[in-house]
């Protein structure tokens, strides 16, 4: 045991444990995502996006219908990144890359987190499997791998990778970093700055006060300066995606600051927390740099997604608990001697929380992927009678496989699908709907609701009664085509 000890001590640990657990991890976040998104699961924010990427693949202004009436893409949070992204969907289908490149950047995240535990606070192979698992099995990272798309996701190996860049001082890298943090949300821009406070603690002195005016100037300059020139996304569709502007963000802090106590906030905050065994509050230097933002994004409303609230936050909760590790221990002649009743700790609690609250633990049984029902060939069959060009309004279900077209609207379930409130524009040639995303309509309301669509010139196209999925239109398809692309 000893000598095995030593081998992985001496550099074989180094090579194969974080390799297989992000091959792993990766594996498990792809296979997860691409299973929502194959059986029609995925939510209104993958569908949004994927049209804005679609959009800028084929040459057009990334002003996606789904995201609101004349939102531009980048008014959501500058999410330059996207347009990378949007290059390879080019060639690829774009709903697809945009859940792979998220699994991939999350999985990533393991390698500038163990270099971080083993260059940097020196721990044991012991100690650094320990935190590398704790990371693998959070439920946070798989909510954020496999729920929609959010860029911010994007964000967490670029962050960890900072910390790690900044600790050894390799300052290309760790400016390469600060790019692509930037590049997936500019607000992070603030924890960014505040990071420079950490880094003049380490007598980087011109480097840490870089990073303040970077990323201070990069947030506010396009958030207070620019944005409210080119829109402050106050037209945007909250139902599908959350478009809380920044300055709105800091007027809601003013105004009520009691938010940050609400339960649902605490609730994230202990489950960001538990799996970690709360290490990070034993290391408040390297996790305070992300609280001031985190606080405006909790107080901001309880409508924002959970991957803006939880993405930067998981980064600096894994980086803080690594410095927290390295506190708990001992020196010894070149590492750090942890107890090792504090590291089954942590990996009990990690294991428990995933298996409790993850969404792809066993009792989700994740290996079983699980084929198209009924519902899901009727709506991929009215979705392939649609032509790409034809304006359509479908519930939420159908939005991600329609997103490669230029007009694509989402019914709201809570309005427009009542017969009383029933009117659609005079645009959209087609309206699918599938009961499912309906649960509250009863047989009555359903038959009101169709004639209600017969009186605005709709007519059934498909109806599979059993699948509980309609598709109507104003005209014959062909024609609709013809006409828009007129």
């Amino acid at each position: 045991m000893v000598q095995a000890q030593a081998r992985l001590e001496a550099g074989a640990g180094d090579l194969w444990i974080p390799a297989a657990l992000t091959v792993a991890l990766i594996t498990g976040l792809v296979v997860s995502a691409l299973s929502k998104l194959r059986n029609l699961e995925s939510g209104a924010d993958l569908a949004a996006y994927t049209q804005a990427s679609w959009l800028i693949g084929q040459g057009i202004e990334p002003k996606a219908s789904l995201l609101g009436d004349d939102v531009h893409m980048l008014e959501l949070g500058w999410s330059f990144v996207l347009y990378p992204l949007a290059l390879i969907g080019r060639f690829l289908p774009p709903a697809e890359v945009l859940v792979v490149a998220q699994a991939v950047a999350l999985g990533v995240a393991v390698i500038p987190l163990w270099l971080l535990a083993r260059n940097v606070n020196k721990l044991r192979i012991g100690a650094a499997s320990a935190l590398i698992v704790a990371y693998a099995l959070h439920p946070a990272t798989h909510r954020l791998g496999t729920d929609d798309f959010h860029p911010e996701s994007l964000a967490v190996p670029a962050l960890i990778a900072m910390a790690y860049f900044g600790a050894t001082k390799r300052w290309t890298a760790y400016w390469l970093c600060i790019a692509m943090a930037l590049a997936t949300r500019a607000d992070l821009g603030l924890a960014i700055a505040l990071w420079g406070f950490v880094v003049l603690g380490t007598r980087a002195r011109a480097t840490g006060l870089w990073t303040l005016g970077v990323g201070v100037s990069w947030s506010l300059g396009l958030l207070l300066v620019v944005q409210p020139l080119m829109g402050d996304g106050t037209g945007a569709n909250a139902a599908s995606i959350n478009t809380v502007g920044f300055g709105r963000v800091v007027f809601s802090a003013l105004r009520g600051p009691t938010e940050l106590f609400a339960q649902s906030n605490m609730t994230l905050i202990v489950s960001l927390l538990a799996p970690v065994i709360f290490l990070p509050l034993l290391s408040l230097r390297h996790l305070a740099p992300a609280l001031p933002l985190a606080s405006l994004y909790l107080i901001a409303g309880g409508g924002a997604a959970f991957a803006e609230r939880a993405a930067m936050l998981l980064a600096f909760v894994v980086i803080a608990a690594t410095f927290a590790l390295n506190r708990l221990g001992n020196m010894g002649v070149d590492r750090v001697f942890i107890d090792v009743r504090v590291l089954s700790t942590l990996v009990a609690a990690a294991v428990l929380v995933y298996v409790s609250a993850s969404p792809i633990s066993p009792y989700e049984k994740p290996w079983e992927t699980a084929g198209l029902d009924r519902t899901d060939v009727a709506v991929i069959k009215a979705a392939e009678m649609l032509p790409e060009s034809v304006t359509v309004r479908a519930t939420s279900s159908a939005l991600t496989h329609l997103a490669e077209r230029p007009w694509l609207f989402a019914i709201d379930s809570r309005r427009e699908t009542s017969a009383a409130q029933v009117s659609f524009p005079q645009s959209v040639w087609a309206v699918l709907v599938a009961e499912r995303d309906i649960p509250e309509r009863g047989e009555l309301e359903r038959e009101e609701f169709e004639r209600g669509m017969e009186r605005q010139g709709f007519e059934i196209v498909m109806k599979d009664n059993e699948a509980g999925v309609t598709l109507y239109s104003r005209a014959d398809l062909a024609q609709a085509e013809q006409v828009e692309r007129g």
